[in-house]
């Protein structure tokens, strides 16, 4: 027992550090979207919050997986996470729209940072055999805060201020930051030659990311597909306030409390991960997983009551801790640690691309058509997306499984 808790003692203070940044996250983000909407009564203000962060993404997507790939994960994260806290301690003192963007701006390129460097230590810090069981401990932890988080920051809303909300996310940065001083320093880099000057030394990473992706096609097609359907999960995300309040006619508590109860079907998904998780095909968490996670936002669409929309997010979260927990762990066995932070920068910048054109065509199309028709389309359109990969992830595992068969029965005769 006593050797079991040593070994996860230090996994155990990254996911806290994880689960206390994600509650003051929830927090923010249910406060920042009523603040903005509130302010401005404006869709494309609303949806202008979604694309602050793709924004960063592109601009550090060449470059930032060098850095974080070159020192010290843990020291990145820390640096990131006091840097994030004194920016958002500053946001309820601005009043111009652009001076919050700018703010938020900076926040996302701090997260730029961070999130490589986090995937990278995580593989780093976790042996293999055991991501998939620490993945599932993490999504309970992410549900936790969705549970917890959108009912204090609706909460604050309510009974205080739209500030306080926000300076309660600042808080969770500083204890985050606190948490990961706590961790071990872990550093592993691929033996080089000097490099002239970090121009260079960007253009051969650049290149050793192409021919990863070259030579590892199917891992690049589970990638696109899974990204592609949830960034439009983002995006439908980025009309939710706007869909909840003007066509289902919910309330700000009703919202907030809407987001709680995903947050149960995510955590119901999350404990049956952990308990029985080890057991699952990856392939199969993935492909099924984004199926019915994506059948929860078709009902929700659809949904004319408070009712119907809490059974079509209950759906979507219980699914969607099935699929994000598979991905992250096909993902993390998938790229060599001490390559991470290059490939998922770069691969960011993709994502990043791609949520932008996604917003604005949202908040676009919504002001142009509405945005019922909006979310029934985006919906149906994620539905045949994840299909698409649920049948290219199966297929290609029961392909791979056939032929490792036919090797093991000729190696026996």
């Amino acid at each position: 027992m006593k050797g079991i808790m040593r070994e996860w003692k230090a996994p155990a203070l990254l996911l806290s550090a994880v689960g206390i940044s994600y509650i003051g996250d929830f927090i923010y983000l249910v406060a920042l979207n009523l603040f903005i909407f509130a302010k401005t009564d404006s869709v494309a203000a609303v949806a202008g919050l979604w694309i602050i962060g793709p924004i960063a993404g592109i601009m550090t997507g060449f470059w930032s997986g060098s850095i974080v790939d070159r020192f010290y994960k843990k020291h990145i994260m820390i640096a990131t996470d006091i840097l994030r806290a004194c920016l958002v301690a500053i946001i309820p003192f601005l009043s111009e729209l652009w001076s919050i963007y700018l703010f938020l701006f900076l926040i996302s390129l701090c997260s730029s940072f961070f999130n490589p460097a986090s995937s990278a230590y995580t593989v780093q810090l976790v042996p293999k055999e055991k991501l998939l069981r620490y993945n599932a401990i993490s999504s309970i932890l992410i549900t936790g805060s969705l549970v917890i988080g959108p009912a204090i920051g609706g909460a604050l809303v309510q009974f205080s201020s739209y500030g306080v909300a926000i300076w309660c996310n600042a808080a969770s940065f500083v204890l985050s930051g606190l948490f990961i001083m706590l961790v071990p320093n872990l550093h592993s880099v691929e033996a080089e030659e000097r490099t002239t000057s970090f121009m260079t030394v960007v253009t051969k990473d650049l290149r050793m990311v192409y021919s990863f992706l070259k030579n590892n096609r199917y891992f690049l097609a589970v990638y696109g597909l899974f990204q592609i359907m949830m960034t439009i999960a983002i995006a439908l995300d980025s009309q939710e306030v706007v869909f909840t309040q003007d066509v289902i006619g919910l309330s700000e508590a009703e919202f907030s409390l809407l987001m709680s109860i995903t947050g149960i079907g995510y955590l119901l998904g999350s404990i049956l991960m952990t308990a029985f998780g080890g057991k699952w095909k990856i392939h199969y968490l993935i492909g099924i997983g984004s199926v019915l996670f994506s059948a929860g936002y078709v009902l929700y669409s659809f949904s004319s009551s408070f009712f119907m929309a809490s059974v079509g997010f209950v759906v979507l979260g219980f699914f969607s801790s099935f699929a994000n927990t598979g991905f992250q762990t096909f993902y993390q066995t998938s790229i060599p640690a001490q390559k991470m932070g290059r490939i998922g920068a770069a691969l960011g910048l993709f994502q990043s691309a791609l949520l932008i054109v996604l917003i604005l065509a949202a908040g676009f199309l919504s002001e142009m058509f509405g945005v019922k028709p909006l979310v029934v389309g985006m919906t149906l359109v994620n539905a045949l997306i994840a299909c698409t990969l649920s049948l290219v992830s199966i297929v290609s595992h029961l392909k791979q499984a056939s032929i490792s068969s036919a090797h093991h029965a000729k190696k026996e005769m």
